[in-house]
Formats: C-alpha cells, structure tokens, sequence
C-alpha cells in the first residue's frame, strides 16, 4: 500500500520510520527541509510540496501543530499562513 506521511517531526519521523520498516511504500514531506534525508536512506521517497504527496497515495497521514496547520498545508498558504497562525498560538 501507498501511503503519505506529511509532518515529520518527533512523533512524525518516528511513525514514518516504522511504516517503512513494516514494508509500506512511503512518500514524506515536510515543511523544514532535509528532515526526510534519514528516511530517503531507509527506502522513503520526498515530494516537493503536499498537494504532490497524495496526489496519488492511498493512505495520507499527517503529524502537523495542530489542524490549522494542516488547513494551512492543504490549502498551500505557505509561511505567511504559519506566521499568522504562530502569532494566534503564542
């Protein structure tokens, strides 16, 4: 099975690398660039941009702040979106 993860923080990271091992076909992304090169090394591939991740994928998986984040992510709002969004948290 295909599946996305985007988000790979502590908790991300950690769930990608299990779903690799586990023999999941896994495409990553996330927003800080260079997070998915110890992934890549076990098998998973890294899409450029979120819309490209699950363009195709069965399965897609987030481990994002929070859902506006995800919102964010989805919609492609980019760092002006998490900008604001940091200033509603903080």
């Amino acid at each position: 099975m295909k599946v996305a993860f985007l988000g790979l923080g502590i908790m991300g990271s950690r769930m990608s690398e299990r779903l690799i091992r586990a023999g999941f076909d896994l495409t990553v992304w996330n927003r800080t660039s260079g997070r998915a090169e110890g992934l890549k090394a076990l098998g998973a591939k890294e899409a450029p941009s979120p819309k490209e991740v699950v363009a195709e994928l069965a399965l897609p998986v987030t481990s994002l702040v929070n859902r506006l984040f995800a919102k964010a992510e989805a919609l492609g709002l980019g760092e002006e979106a998490y900008a604001a969004l940091i200033k509603l948290l903080v």
